[in-house]
């Protein structure tokens, strides 16, 4: 190191050092900066939702997520998934987007009687038990049945779509799916750091996951061949186990939609024009239980 540092003060004059020294002393300055401001912004906002939100109606789900999608009603599958669980048990909700990650860093949380509770099955749990909440006339095996269907689609559905998102998809395509979220919690200063942070985060999580270490073609060939699997599991049937809806109809439809509905380009695209069972079943949960969908698109 100290040959390389002869051997660039030997190289350039000492005007072009001192403003090199300069610029990079001010650049690391600008983004600790920022970090911190990030930091200290995040966190009274958090103290400030939080007082606000510990202080809500009883027995009324405060729903924290991002703000109204443009081609679906909430950006998250697992915001979908929840807020369409809600609409399927009658459990009354406000929606709030003021803040949409909870304390595990993650979307959607919610705040019920006071307690702020995040991840979106566990949520399905704590609710089930409180409103007694029970969909669809299914034994114990049928309902098994459908959570492993549930979890075969989040493993392959859900990690491809955020590999193809974060890492294959068009940078202004990807940037106009999220642009609700980034306008609406983040400043013009923090927006580019905010993006990046958001990008490298979903990529190293579908790394440590294990599918993000796949190939594109093997990714795909394994997201086309959950949705034959499911394709052939739902059959004829309305719903997943039936003509009668259950819980993991919510989860399976806030996934499918997603990919339907907010993937441009997306290669399992494909995929549904040969499964059109699986795009009636996703349009089918819409018009039942989002007849107000358009509505709640944003247009900005």
């Amino acid at each position: 190191m100290t040959g390389l540092h002869k051997i660039i003060c030997d190289t350039f004059p000492e005007v072009v050092l001192d403003l090199f020294y300069t610029i990079l002393l001010s650049s690391i300055v600008l983004y600790l900066t920022v970090r911190l401001l990030s930091r200290y912004y995040v966190s009274k906002t958090k103290k400030i939702i939080r007082a606000k939100w510990s202080t809500s109606p009883k027995d009324v789900v405060i729903f924290h997520t991002t703000a109204r999608g443009k081609s679906c009603p909430v950006i998250s599958p697992f915001a979908l998934k929840l807020e369409t669980f809600f609409r399927m048990a009658k459990i009354p909700y406000q929606f709030d987007d003021e803040f949409p990650f909870g304390s595990k860093g993650k979307t959607p949380w919610i705040t019920f009687n006071g307690k702020h509770i995040a991840d979106s099955q566990l949520i399905v749990e704590l609710l089930k038990k409180k409103f007694d909440v029970r969909l669809g006339n299914y034994s114990d095996t049928d309902l098994a049945y459908g959570r492993a269907v549930r979890m075969m689609i989040e493993e392959h559905l859900y990690w491809g779509g955020v590999v193809w998102r974060f890492k294959y998809c068009d940078r202004k395509v990807l940037r106009d799916m999220y642009s609700p979220l980034m306008v609406k919690n983040f400043n013009w200063i923090i927006r580019p750091l905010a993006w990046r942070s958001i990008v490298s985060r979903f990529n190293a999580m579908a790394w440590a996951q294990g599918i993000g270490r796949h190939s594109y073609d093997e990714i795909v060939e394994m997201m086309h061949s959950s949705c034959e699997a499911l394709s052939i599991i739902l059959g004829n049937k309305k719903f997943l186990l039936g003509d009668e809806p259950c819980e993991d109809d919510a989860a399976v439809f806030g996934l499918l939609a997603q990919a339907l509905y907010s993937s441009p380009g997306a290669p399992f695209h494909a995929m549904f024009e040969k499964c059109p069972n699986i795009v009636q079943y996703v349009e089918r949960m819409k018009s039942i239980y989002w007849p107000d969908w358009n509505n709640l698109l944003t247009t900005d």
